[in-house]
């Protein structure tokens, strides 16, 4: 029920949204498209030409961004700039800079500083950051790379209430500000959460963490936020691994996937020898535990698998992990102290894991998860599948079948429509989705939406 009244009013804002979009175009502060580059006295002191040079050298016929990203990374480090990747994956050129402005800025003295995230997708954000008498004010400026130019995207100011230096070298900013287009659909402003880390990172443990930990990392999945080891999986969830690891496996995407339908739950039978294989590469278990775990039918040698549907999703942003360090055990294992880092909660270690894998013949190994002591952690942002009695009620036992969507119109305790009126009712709701979806179905979204989520 729940979902479904997540669906009515993304319906409701979408009416909205359209109704309001001839005003809202008036008085936007945020712009999109090809404009011509601002030249007020802030960004004057940028040479744009000379950031979109990087970006046409290094990105114009290449194929790995992650290298070109590093590239126009150093290069704009070499011109002194402070640079850093959108996902805090390489280390900030001129840090030192930084660092002093932090400190200028914790004495309450007048500083300014800018700051270019590179975005793995192609652009850059400009952050300019003036302090204050311990006001922080943040402009921002987003330029996408398209067709060998840099294209002037959104634009957004607002004054940081949170700013943070933290132990881990993370700076972490929180701020708000108006966003007309959203407004009509959130009815608030659009919060602004930033994570630059500043402090350089081991590269073994940024290695490490490409390795071992980025494959799999916090989303649609429990596999370092529980505890588990070889003697005891725990509550270890077998099928989110198995999608996980399913295209490195075979080289595809998974194909049991959820049903179309949102009131539909799939289930699949799939042969053990293509559950087993995939689980197999990645852990050091054999198939009797795993048929003891997991929902296995052994008259017809299949397991059972059900992916996740609507109701299982984590939520939109989630934390990531950082190897932060590792230590080499006598068996040739290695165990890493992982933090989980989230800007939506301004932390740079929500909680920290010790992870330990191993390398066996070119394979690599998981053999467990510890969480330190027993701390509790606070894992709102995330969904476990639905039990077996949850799945059945979700989806075997609804009241309206699978092609009926009438729960669109609000049901009351006693009847205000006639029959034909409520038939149209639904039949305009229907007509008014779709030609909503027709409206963005050609659409190309300006990254520029989504560019200020670190």
């Amino acid at each position: 029920m729940k979902r479904k009244l997540e669906i009515i009013a993304l319906l409701f804002g979408c009416c909205c949204l359209i109704a309001c979009n001839a005003k809202s175009n008036d008085n936007n502060n945020t712009t999109y498209g090809e404009v011509t580059f601002s030249a007020d006295e802030d960004e004057s002191k940028i040479d744009i030409a000379q950031i979109e040079q990087a970006f046409i050298d290094e990105y114009i016929g290449q194929k790995d961004s992650s290298k070109c990203v590093q590239k126009i990374i150093e290069r704009l480090g070499s011109n002194g700039y402070i640079a850093i990747d959108s996902e805090n994956r390489i280390d900030m050129t001129n840090a030192d800079e930084m660092k002093q402005f932090i400190s200028i800025q914790e004495s309450g003295k007048q500083a300014e500083i800018c700051v270019f995230q590179i975005f793995y997708s192609g652009g850059v954000n400009i952050l300019s950051i003036n302090a204050d008498e311990g006001n922080i004010n943040i402009i921002q400026q987003y330029y996408a790379f398209q067709d060998g130019h840099l294209v002037e995207g959104a634009k957004s100011e607002f004054e940081a209430t949170y700013f943070e230096y933290t132990d881990e070298g993370y700076l972490m900013i929180e701020g708000s500000y108006n966003s007309p287009d959203l407004y009509v659909l959130t009815m608030s402003e659009e919060e602004e959460h930033i994570a630059l880390r500043v402090e350089p990172l081991d590269e073994e443990c940024r290695k490490l963490c490409e390795k071992y930990l980025k494959p799999i990392s916090y989303g649609m999945n429990n596999m370092f936020i529980t505890n588990w080891n070889e003697d005891d999986y725990g509550n270890l969830d077998f099928y989110d691994i198995f999608e996980r690891f399913y295209k490195e496996t075979y080289g595809i995407s998974c194909p049991y996937t959820m049903n179309d339908d949102l009131s539909v739950g799939n289930e699949y039978e799939i042969p053990a020898e293509e559950f087993e294989n995939v689980i197999m590469q990645y852990f050091r278990i054999g198939a009797k535990e795993l048929h003891r775990l997991l929902r296995y039918d052994s008259d017809k040698n299949v397991y059972l698998y059900r992916p996740r549907g609507y109701e299982e999703h984590d939520y939109a942003e989630v934390p990531y992990p950082e190897v932060v360090a590792y230590k080499k055990n006598d068996e040739g294992s290695l165990t890493l102290t992982v933090n989980a880092v989230y800007p939506n909660d301004n932390a740079s270690k929500l909680f920290s894991t010790k992870v330990t894998v191993i390398e066996d013949n070119g394979k690599k190994y998981y053999l467990s998860n510890e969480i330190p002591g027993d701390e509790e952690l606070n894992l709102w942002w995330h969904a476990d599948r639905l039990t077996d009695d949850e799945w059945s009620e979700c989806y075997k036992g609804g009241d309206e079948p699978s092609d009926d969507y009438s729960w669109l119109i609000p049901q009351a305790d006693h009847e205000n429509f006639t029959a034909d009126e409520k038939k149209k009712l639904e039949s305009d709701t229907l007509t008014i989705a779709a030609n909503i979806w027709e409206l963005y179905d050609n659409v190309t979204i300006d990254e520029s939406s989504n560019s200020f989520n670190c």
